[in-house]
């Protein structure tokens, strides 16, 4: 397979109808299922796309009539109202709800959004795919393995037909960003969390080596998800933590910052966004002491990443942390991402997995 150019090896469908389209047509009451962090996206894109959506449902066991200012019910307060309707799938593994609805008379169609985040919410065009061909058969050639390719491969597919089954066979359920076929953490482990948000990635980190790290560094800008974050870790009991509100980019001083919640990222002036104190990974690190010791650096940042991994040149040349970052929110950026780290550090070797059962879960691990 390493020997075939990637743009040969993708299935691209005709005549492609994107998925926005399809559910507007559909005549049958839609509802999305999830009131997680996933499906807090998900009323932005229906009214973008001019979907009516009924309501929100959960399996059992609600814990409020209202996510999002829309009613929620439970799946069988449906099943009892409705002769049929249909879904959005809403949380974080589409395979898995797939496989839980089916035999379910009373649902219609069930819909797996490819992109969802950020208002990135278009397939991947045919134009970027002739510009980008070489670029993409450049990084394909490259990874280590052809669980990687695969990976590659079913993202853009997935991406580009706007059809989320194509990676319905390449997400293993149980992998995460800290355990994998990619490395083992030890006991050692200095992580520096950029996009920190609420904690959960953190939380998940200090349970897979069972308390037992060297320290964690967490930055994170929007003042809510700050204040989210230091509770939640007070509360797990996650200690040796230390908090940083600010943006980690190629520069230090000040950028602007636009958004909350979980869809805030860098931007230019463009008066919608607020200044937020700035720093590069080399400063921070040379601030803390850690420059050789930080031996993870995890990022989740829609389109900063290129800029991150930049203010990070001397790290990634001295010490080589492990890098793990969550790339399938954005074609461009991932193509960008592998650029700047292969400029960086010619050493490092790259590798893909599905980390979550949607596109959007697709994680770079350069290692």
């Amino acid at each position: 397979m390493k020997d075939e150019k990637f743009i040969e090896r993708i299935h691209i469908e005709k005549d492609v109808v994107p998925l926005y389209q399809r559910i507007q047509n559909d005549t049958a009451p839609i509802y999305i299922w999830g009131i997680g962090a996933l499906a807090n996206n998900l009323p932005a894109y229906c009214r973008a796309h001019s979907i009516n959506v009924q309501g929100f449902f959960v399996d059992t066991g609600k814990n409020t009539d209202f996510f999002q200012g829309l009613p929620v019910y439970e799946l069988n307060e449906l099943i009892e109202k409705y002769s049929s309707f249909s879904v959005i799938i809403g949380h974080s593994n589409y395979e898995d709800g797939l496989k839980r609805l089916e035999g379910i008379p009373n649902i219609g169609n069930v819909y797996f959004l490819t992109s969802l985040c950020y208002e990135i919410y278009h397939p991947i065009a045919n134009e970027f795919m002739k510009r980008e061909e070489e670029a993409v058969n450049c990084i394909f050639a490259d990874l280590q393995d052809d669980l990687s390719r695969e990976c590659l491969c079913s993202y853009f597919e997935a991406r580009i037909n706007d059809n989320a089954r194509y990676m319905f066979p390449y997400y293993k359920k149980g992998t995460t960003y800290w355990i994998n076929d990619i490395f083992e953490l030890t006991c050692d482990e200095l992580l520096l969390d950029v996009g920190a948000c609420v904690g959960d990635a953190i939380l998940s980190f200090a349970d897979s080596v069972s308390g037992q790290y060297k320290g964690i560094i967490a930055a994170e800008p929007d003042e809510q998800n700050f204040s989210k974050l230091r509770a939640n870790m007070i509360k797990r009991g996650v200690d040796n933590v230390i908090f940083r509100q600010e943006c980690l980019y190629d520069q230090d001083g000040y950028v602007y910052f636009e958004g909350e919640k979980e869809r805030g990222g860098i931007c230019g002036d463009t008066g919608r966004g607020r200044s937020c104190p700035a720093i590069t990974i080399d400063s921070l690190c040379r601030e803390l002491a850690v420059e050789q010791s930080l031996s993870i650096i995890k990022i989740n940042f829609p389109f900063s990443v290129p800029e991150i991994l930049w203010g990070a040149r001397g790290i990634l040349q001295k010490t080589k942390p492990k890098i793990i970052i969550r790339a399938g929110f954005d074609e461009k950026v991932l193509l960008a991402s592998y650029r700047a780290i292969k400029e960086i550090n010619p050493q490092y070797c790259i590798h893909l997995r599905y980390t979550l059962g949607i596109p959007q879960g697709l994680t770079l691990f350069a290692v």
